[in-house]
């Protein structure tokens, strides 16, 4: 299956090295980041990767994911949509942070990374737009 997704992780509040984007503050708290997989394996594998340790960091996602001080804690996964919808979304739904994260291939998009306050409150909005699955880890 193809579409975007959220990937939603707990900071402990950590600055990492991450790729083109040098040095940055991850705030603590939970956080979450819109992705997309239109590739073979789709959505599945896309997740699945992120949640594998020892990958080689070719994403600023990887980055955040092989970092001691982020818990991916589960995400949703949206069949069908696209990143800009997806993004556009939590424009309104999160507080961006780090400007150009995981979105050079978007230009006009600030940021794919987002901290949450609410985790209902997103939960509810993201339903009130049409399916979703949301998938929890450990």
């Amino acid at each position: 299956m193809k579409g975007a997704y959220l990937l939603v992780m707990r900071s402990k509040g950590v600055v990492l090295n991450v790729g083109s984007l040098g040095r940055v503050a991850i705030p603590e708290g939970l956080i979450a980041y819109v992705g997309s997989a239109k590739g073979p394996g789709g959505l599945g594998a896309r997740l699945g990767r992120h949640i594998r340790r020892g990958k080689v960091r070719r994403w600023h996602i990887d980055y955040l994911t092989e970092s001691e001080g982020i818990e991916i804690v589960g995400a949703f996964a949206l069949i069908g949509w696209d990143e800009a919808t997806l993004s556009s979304f939590m424009m309104n739904e999160g507080n961006p942070i780090i400007a150009g994260f995981g979105c050079s291939d978007r230009r006009e998009d600030l940021t794919h990374l987002f901290l949450v306050k609410d985790l209902s409150h997103l939960r509810n909005g993201l339903r009130s737009l049409g399916k979703v699955i949301e998938l929890q880890f450990k």
